[in-house]
C-alpha cells in the first residue's frame, strides 16, 4: 500500500493539484464593475452547485430585471447558450465560464465551484458571507496539507478508510446539494464511483442494500451532521455497510461556510485517493475533448 506520507507517492500529481488546493481561497476572477439588483442566477455543468448554494439569497433562477447571472459550466449541449433568452428584457446578463465569448472567465477545473460562489457572492455583495466561507476554510486547510501527518490529518485518514470502498454519502436536508457535489468532486479528482441516496434516503439505506445483505457490499458510508435523520441512517446502516465514517463538523460559521468546509475536506481526501491508486489526480484531456463535443 502507498504511503500518503512519504514524497514518492506524489510523484503521481504531475499537474501539481496540491498546490491549486492549498492556495484556492482567494482564487478565481472578481468584479469589475457593479451589477443591479435584483439578481436571477442558473448554473450548469462544473457550476450548478454554485448556482444552487447562491438560492439562498439569490431567490430566483430567472429575473425580469437586473442582473442575470449564467454560469456556463460545460456538458449541457448547449442549454447555457440560450438561458440568458430566458431572462426579461430589462435584465443585463453577465455569463461566466471557461468559453471565450463569456463576460468573466473562469477556467474549467475540479474546483471551480468554490470560484464561481466566490464571484457571486462578491457580485452581490455578500462579502462578510465570503470571509466566513474563507476563514474557516483556511483553518480546514492547515489540517488537510500534505505536510500534516497521518495521524493528524482527516483527509488522509478518510483515504485510507475509503481505499477499496464505495463511499455512500448521508448528507443532512440543510447542505444543500452538497452529497451530489461531493460525489462529482470524488469522481473527477478522485477517479473513483461513490453513490448519492435520492431524496428519501431512509427507505433506500432499508432497501437498496437488502439482497446482498449477508454478501456484505463493500461500502463506507460517510456520515455528516448530527441531526435525528443522521442518527436513524447510522441505526440502519451500521449492518447493512462496511464501515461507518462520521465527518466531524468544521468549525465554520454559518451553514454555507460549513457545506464548503465539508466539500473542500471531501476534495483534499478525493486527492488522496487518487494517490492511493496512482493515478493522476488532475484532469485528464478527454475531459477538454468532451466540453468541445457538448
Amino acid at each position: 500500500m502507498r504511503d500518503l506520507d512519504s514524497q514518492e507517492t506524489y510523484l503521481a500529481d504531475r499537474m501539481g493539484l496540491a498546490f491549486e488546493l492549498r492556495d484556492l481561497v482567494g482564487s478565481g476572477p472578481v468584479p469589475q464593475a457593479a451589477y443591479a439588483p435584483p439578481y436571477g442566477v442558473v448554473g450548469y455543468g462544473e457550476a450548478w452547485w454554485a448556482a444552487r448554494l447562491a438560492r439562498d439569497w439569490i431567490g430566483a433562477e430567472f429575473t425580469e430585471r437586473g442582473t442575470q447571472f449564467v454560469l456556463e459550466g460545460g456538458y449541457d449541449l448547449g442549454q447555457a447558450l440560450s438561458a440568458g433568452l430566458y431572462a426579461g428584457a430589462g435584465a443585463e446578463v453577465v455569463r461566466l465560464g471557461y468559453r471565450e465569448e463569456v463576460e468573466v472567465q473562469v477556467a474549467a477545473h475540479p474546483l471551480s465551484p468554490y470560484r464561481y460562489l466566490r464571484f457571486l457572492l462578491l457580485a452581490t455583495g455578500q462579502r462578510a458571507e465570503l470571509e466566513r466561507v474563507d476563514r474557516a476554510l483556511l483553518l480546514e486547510r492547515e489540517r488537510l496539507r500534505p505536510e500534516v501527518g497521518l495521524d493528524k490529518n482527516p483527509a488522509k485518514f478518510l483515504a485510507y478508510s475509503l481505499l477499496e470502498r464505495t463511499p455512500l454519502w448521508v448528507v443532512p436536508e440543510r447542505y444543500a446539494g452538497l452529497a451530489q457535489a461531493m460525489q462529482q468532486t470524488y469522481a473527477r479528482i478522485g477517479k473513483s464511483l461513490s453513490i448519492t441516496p435520492p431524496p428519501s434516503g431512509l427507505e433506500f439505506f432499508l432497501t437498496g442494500l437488502e439482497a446482498r445483505h449477508e454478501q456484505g457490499d463493500p461500502i463506507a458510508a460517510v456520515l455528516l451532521g448530527d441531526d435525528e435523520r443522521k442518527r436513524v441512517s447510522q441505526e440502519i446502516l451500521e449492518s447493512r455497510v462496511d464501515t461507518l465514517i462520521e465527518l466531524p463538523e468544521p468549525e465554520a460559521e454559518g451553514t454555507l461556510a460549513k457545506a464548503l468546509c465539508y466539500w473542500y475536506r471531501v476534495a483534499w481526501a478525493s486527492y488522496y485517493v487518487a494517490l492511493l491508486y496512482g493515478v493522476e489526480p488532475g484532469d485528464w484531456e478527454v475531459l477538454e475533448r468532451l466540453r468541445e463535443a457538448t
